[in-house]
């Protein structure tokens, strides 16, 4: 049943996309949730075999990343030495020792199943979707209060999680980072079992901890929106496409002619280019399946 990924992540599409897109945090309990895709068991594998490197892989504690240095040893690939492989017992001591959770970056780009989960959502969403996974330790958190510039589905994959979910941003002016401040009483406050789906609305503050007496895995799918700033890339490259203009014309008449073809394949652009247009170029756009 791969054929319908938003389905297995939330169940109701429709309630989903109606009463909880971008509106308030939830937990959902789909009857075939996705937890197949990456299980510990295929994250120990992955260390075994030696293969993963930073950034894909990173260590972290509440206040801090780890430095690679902790945790990758140099090795020797075609006579040069490669200092970005992480090496499995390194990180199974600083798990154990230190507590620290193992954060896989971009799991869509280099594992097959989380990628067709990943581009299963995109294609339907219309928007980029990006995977990373999480293994927490017993008891701790592997971030601080913090806000995503995505929309989030949390899979959990085993173990516990408890979640607290604050309110969003108070206006657009607002940066994806921790958040030190004062975010207000949890609009939710959840402890998330395998299988179970946590929807976090873009920008609304969070954290998470484990809890009980084992590790907590959960895949973190961030649903991508466009920035301000990939309306101003897009709108600009749309305004000047088709547009061949000289390098560097060589006089003033040269230079005022060019001048006015620019800005009139700009205005034939824009009486034809609508708001509703340019946000869904740039939402292929910055798609990577598009």
């Amino acid at each position: 049943m791969t054929d319908n990924w938003l389905r297995r992540c939330v169940a109701d599409e429709d309630a989903f996309l109606k009463d909880l897109w971008r509106n308030r945090p939830a937990v959902l309990r789909p009857d075939d949730p996705p937890v197949e895709v990456l299980s510990v068991a295929d994250v120990e594998h992955l260390l075994d075999h030696g293969l993963l490197k930073v950034p894909y892989i990173g260590l972290v504690q509440k206040d801090a990343h780890l430095p690679s240095s902790r945790f990758c040893r140099p090795r020797v690939v075609l006579g040069e030495v490669q200092g970005d492989y992480a090496d499995g017992r390194d990180v199974r001591a600083l798990i154990r020792e230190e507590q620290a959770t193992v954060l896989l970056r971009y799991v869509d780009q280099w594992h097959q199943g989380v990628r067709a989960l990943a581009r299963g959502l995109g294609g339907r969403l219309g928007r980029q979707v990006e995977a990373f996974f999480f293994l927490t330790p017993p008891g701790t958190q592997g971030r601080p209060v913090h806000r995503d510039d995505a929309d989030v589905l949390a899979i959990q994959i085993s173990g516990a999680k408890r979640w607290r979910v604050h309110g969003g941003p108070a206006d657009g002016n607002w940066v994806p980072d921790r958040e030190d401040g004062d975010v207000g009483e949890p609009l939710l406050d959840t402890v998330l079992h395998p299988g179970e789906v946590l929807y976090i609305p873009r920008g609304f503050a969070h954290s998470a901890r484990s809890v009980g007496g084992e590790p907590s895995a959960h895949l973190s799918l961030t649903i991508r929106e466009v920035a301000t700033a990939n309306l101003y890339a897009l709108a600009q490259a749309l305004l000047t496409e088709g547009t061949e203009l000289p390098g560097r014309p060589l006089d003033d008449e040269a230079l005022h002619a060019a001048a006015g073809d620019l800005l009139t394949g700009a205005r034939a652009m824009l009486e034809m280019l609508t708001p509703a247009d340019l946000i869904e170029y740039t939402r292929a756009a910055i798609r990577q399946d598009a």
